[in-house]
């Protein structure tokens, strides 16, 4: 519920400022790479967990130094333990691939005075920060097919005994990064940025905490569950109950990065760092 009203509040606020007179807008899109860091890869920046990713987004300049936008982006997270070094994750076996689409309001902070509509700006870095709504939905390879795994509740979720509860497939997330602005042309401009993404789950991947019981696994969810709950060497004995499977201390993370293309939808612009004063060309 506190997930809701702070997105519906946060939409509101960006609505209102978006609508703003004298600023400068801009639309654009963005293809790059997602990835992730969780209980299978330990670094967003590792490329074995990168994927092919894409956005869409609306921008608002407020002056020269200060603008946010509104975006639409959409990639996929994986992992393999397979692909990792560590004889624990090598024995655990596990793997997983989820598409994310998110919805998010970042505001952006320019180093040096920039806004593509100016025809006085060029370059510069910048910090962003927002906050985000995104979709989630890990599924596990078996034979050809990918199956859903948060309805299985494969760490006994929905379980008395553990009394875990199912998570849920759309979250909040806060972003934050940086990246460098380069002015193109009068109306062209593209930017390199790298966003993380600050979730407060530590399901992404479907790993957390611990092996439940076979048996009671099996009454609760069936035997496509168990299969997908522990795919070690000793699944089929048992000795796996209640032992260690993900790392429950600590929340997973996501990041968007590429390259970011954006055209001026007005040549209008604004500055109120200085004496406020509107240019039109």
């Amino acid at each position: 519920m506190m997930a809701k009203r702070l997105a519906i509040f946060f939409i509101l606020i960006s609505g209102t400022s978006l609508s703003s007179s004298g600023q400068s807008s801009e639309a654009g899109f963005m293809l790059g790479f997602s990835s992730y860091k969780g209980d299978i890869i330990q670094s967003l920046f590792d490329p074995v967990g990168f994927k092919p990713a894409a956005g869409i987004f609306f921008k608002r300049s407020i002056n020269n130094h200060w603008s946010h936008r509104l975006g639409l982006s959409y990639g996929t997270i994986a992992g393999n333990d397979f692909d990792s070094n560590d004889p624990f994750q090598l024995y655990r076996n596990l793997s997983f691939r989820s598409r994310i689409l998110e919805g998010s309001w970042i505001w952006e902070f320019n180093f040096l005075q920039y806004q593509t509509a100016n025809p006085a700006s060029a370059w510069t870095p910048y910090l962003l920060a927002g906050i985000a709504v995104y979709r989630f939905n890990p599924h596990a390879p078996l034979g050809d097919d990918w199956i859903e795994l948060q309805p299985l509740g494969t760490e006994g979720q929905g379980i008395n005994l553990y009394n875990r509860k199912k998570y849920r497939r759309i979250q909040i997330a806060i972003p934050f990064g940086g990246g460098i602005k380069f002015k193109l042309s009068e109306r062209f401009g593209m930017a390199i940025e790298a966003g993380a993404r600050r979730t407060f789950t530590d399901y992404l991947d479907d790993i957390s905490t611990t092996y439940p019981k076979k048996d009671l696994l099996l009454a609760s969810s069936g035997p496509l569950a168990v299969l997908l709950s522990d795919r070690t060497p000793d699944q089929l004995n048992g000795n796996n109950n209640d032992r260690q499977r993900g790392d429950a201390a600590h929340r997973d993370w996501y990041m968007f990065a590429g390259i970011q293309l954006s055209y001026t939808l007005s040549k209008k612009y604004s500055d109120s760092c200085k004496p406020f004063k509107q240019k039109f060309r």
